[in-house]
C-alpha cells in the first residue's frame, strides 16, 4: 500500500513506513486491524433505519481520548486483531444482509487504504452499500479528498474548541483548527442536504456529532459557534448526551455524567444560534450505548 510507505494519513504525519512492519502513533502496520463487525442499532435513526447498520470497528485510533467508550479497542497499546481482506469482506456480506444496506467504518483514519480495499472488493462483487465514514475528524484534507468517491456519508465528531482540553483529554495539540478544516472539506463534498431513500434511511450527506462533556458546557457552545461561523448553521447536528465515565479512575470532571441543566443549556444555545437540523437525546440514552467488545456483538 503506497500511502503507508511514509504515513501521512492523519495530521500526526508520523512518516513511518508501515509496509515494513514499523508503526507510528496508532501502532498499526499495513495489515487490516478489525475488532468487530456487527449489526448496530445505536446510531442516529436516519442511519439505523429499522434494521440497523453493519459497522466495522477498526482497532486503535489516532486520538487517545481518556474517556473513550470504545477504549477496549481504541487504546493503541491493546492487542490487535488482524484479519485477511477476504475474511473481512465475507463477514461484512453476512452482516449486511441484516441491515438496511448501510456500511459504517468506525475510526477509519489510520486505515484508509484498508478501507478502500474492502469497498473495492465489495464493488467487484456487485455489492454497493451506502458507505459511512465515522470519524473523530482528526483528518487531513488530502486524505478526505482521496476517499471522496468511496464515501457517501460523513459522520463526523467535533470534540473540542479549546486546545488545552484536546491535549489533556486526547493527547492532541491542534485538534480544533484541524477538525474544523476537515469538516469544511466534508461539507464541500456533501453539502448541507441529507438525502434519504423512501424508507428515510440516509444515502448521502454530512452529520456532525457533538459529544457534550460534563462541566465543559463552554467548550461545547464554542464548538457550535465554530461550526456556525466556519461551516454553516444549515448542517445536520447531533447533540449527544450519552457520555458516561467508561473507567473508574478518570479525573474530575470526566468521572461524572452530564446534567440535564447542562444539556438543556447547550440545546437552547444551538437553537438560538440557528441550527434547525438538530437531533437531541434523552439523558437516559447513556444506558443504551455502553459497548462491550469482549462479545461478538458489543451492543447486545
Amino acid at each position: 500500500m503506497s500511502k503507508l510507505t511514509s504515513c501521512h494519513l492523519c495530521p500526526r504525519t508520523c512518516k513511518i513506513n508501515r509496509n515494513t512492519g514499523k508503526t507510528g502513533f496508532c501502532n498499526l502496520d499495513n495489515r487490516i486491524a478489525v475488532s468487530a463487525i456487527c449489526n448496530h442499532k445505536g446510531e442516529e435513526p436516519i442511519i439505523n433505519g429499522t434494521k440497523g447498520i453493519c459497522n466495522v470497528f477498526f482497532s486503535h485510533c489516532n486520538l487517545q481520548c481518556i474517556y473513550c467508550q470504545n477504549y477496549q479497542i481504541s487504546n493503541n497499546k491493546s492487542v490487535v486483531n488482524y484479519k485477511k481482506l477476504t475474511d473481512v469482506v465475507t463477514e461484512i456480506k453476512s452482516v449486511l444482509t441484516l441491515s438496511d444496506n448501510v456500511l459504517g467504518f468506525v475510526s477509519p483514519t489510520s486505515q484508509i487504504p484498508q478501507m478502500i480495499s474492502i469497498i473495492e472488493s465489495l464493488w467487484k462483487e456487485g455489492i454497493k452499500p451506502v458507505v459511512i465514514y465515522n470519524t473523530n475528524s482528526y483528518d487531513r484534507i488530502e486524505s478526505l479528498q482521496s476517499i471522496e468517491k468511496f464515501v457517501d456519508v460523513y459522520l463526523a465528531d467535533m470534540r473540542y474548541s479549546l486546545n488545552h482540553l484536546a491535549k489533556a483529554y486526547s493527547d492532541c495539540e491542534n485538534y480544533p483548527e484541524t477538525a474544523i478544516a476537515a469538516i469544511r472539506e466534508m461539507y464541500r463534498q456533501k453539502g448541507s442536504s441529507v438525502l434519504t431513500d423512501k424508507e428515510n434511511v440516509i444515502e448521502r450527506g454530512l452529520i456532525v456529532r457533538v459529544l457534550c462533556l460534563p462541566h465543559q458546557t463552554d467548550n461545547t457552545i464554542n464548538i457550535l459557534e465554530m461550526l456556525a461561523d466556519e461551516v454553516s448553521t444549515n448542517i445536520h447536528i447531533s447533540l449527544l448526551s450519552q457520555y458516561f465515565p467508561p473507567k473508574p479512575d478518570l479525573p474530575y470532571p470526566l468521572n461524572e455524567q452530564l446534567s440535564q441543566h447542562e444539556y438543556d443549556r447547550i440545546v437552547n444555545y444551538a437553537l438560538k444560534k440557528g441550527f434547525t437540523k438538530l437531533q437531541t437525546q434523552e439523558l437516559a440514552s447513556v444506558n443504551y450505548f455502553c459497548p462491550d467488545f469482549s462479545k461478538d456483538n458489543p451492543f447486545i
